[in-house]
């Protein structure tokens, strides 16, 4: 039996990105979902599991509740469009590391003009 490369897994990786996007945006037609993106796909090494990072512009918590709600339909369809011996199962993630970034990045910003404030005193 032939192991899984990182190269097979990064095929499939973007096979199940790129097709979910289309599922997400097309075929559900649910507004709750919103703009969505997704930021990475990580199949586990038997490609029975999948975790799909994504992120949106509004109602984060909302619209990732609706989508995992959604992941059996998602995946059903997936299995229809991709020629996998086995179909992943799937769960959504969300990724906060914009947000993070941003929160982050002012804290930062913060610091940096309390220590310009403090030098001015001076």
């Amino acid at each position: 039996m032939r192991k899984s490369s990182s190269k097979d897994v990064q095929k499939i990786q973007a096979l199940i990105a790129r097709n979910v996007k289309d599922i997400v945006s097309y075929e559900i037609k649910n507004e709750n979902i919103g703009f969505m993106t997704i930021t990475d796909v990580e199949v586990s090494s038997d490609h029975s599991y999948c975790k799909i990072y994504v992120s949106f512009l509004n109602n984060a918590k909302s619209s990732l509740e609706t989508l995992n709600r959604a992941k059996g339909y998602v995946r059903s369809r997936l299995a229809k469009k991709v020629n996998l011996r086995r179909v992943p199962e799937i769960s959504f993630v969300l990724d906060d590391t914009f947000e993070k970034q941003q929160r982050l990045e002012s804290l930062i910003k913060k610091e940096e003009d309390e220590l310009k404030g403090m030098k001015e005193e001076e």
